[in-house]
């Protein structure tokens, strides 16, 4: 038995590249993905009925990373406001946070599509401080914890606070550094609050 072929005959190692290259960890055009899927596997959907089937299957395989609620609530209760702040669409984003059980556990959250602007643009979180009431705080006193580089590091650069990149192993290939560089967004939470002290 030879090694299996996707439907241009090239060896799935192939495809596999070309789809992970197309998802750009994750950050990749949802459009640009579901065309390489249905090309290569050769998947009967159409483009929007594959992008359907990933919203669906990411929510569905959604949970929060473990203590990140009680670590949000600790904050909240010693006074700090905590919002959400997160590029895409309105169902996906909100249906995300909603299986998580995530809004009990911020003050505000924030959806580019809702909004009209989205990460990198610091006017995205120029309305989650505004939602919290702290457009006048010393920005010093912000943080900006997310996963990507080109959007919430940049974002957070851009708006003038604080950022914590949460690596997930990743080495960080930006030329201007985060503040904070950490394994986990727990950890990330957790460095963020002891250097606001």
């Amino acid at each position: 038995m030879g090694r299996r072929r996707d439907r241009r005959g090239r060896g799935f190692p192939d495809a596999l590249a070309d789809i992970l290259e197309a998802d750009q960890d994750g950050h990749g055009s949802k459009e640009a993905l579901a065309r390489v899927l249905v090309d290569r596997l050769g998947w009967d959907d159409d483009v929007p009925a594959v992008i359907a089937r990933f919203r669906a299957g990411i929510v569905d395989g959604l949970r929060l990373y473990d203590g990140v609620p009680g670590l949000l609530d600790e904050l909240r209760d010693a006074g700090h406001r905590v919002a959400v702040v997160t590029n895409g669409t309105s169902a996906q984003q909100r249906a995300k946070i909603a299986r998580c059980g995530l809004e009990a556990c911020v003050d505000a959250v924030v959806v580019s599509e809702e909004e009209g602007v989205a990460k990198p643009d610091p006017g995205l979180l120029e309305i989650a401080l505004d939602r919290l009431g702290a457009t006048g705080i010393d920005r010093d006193q912000v943080w900006m914890v997310g996963d990507t580089a080109h959007a919430d590091v940049a974002a957070g650069r851009a708006a003038g606070v604080r950022t914590a990149w949460v690596s997930h192993g990743r080495p960080w290939a930006g030329a201007d550094r985060p503040d904070v560089v950490a394994a986990t967004t727990r950890e990330a939470i957790e460095v963020a609050a002891a250097l606001g002290r």
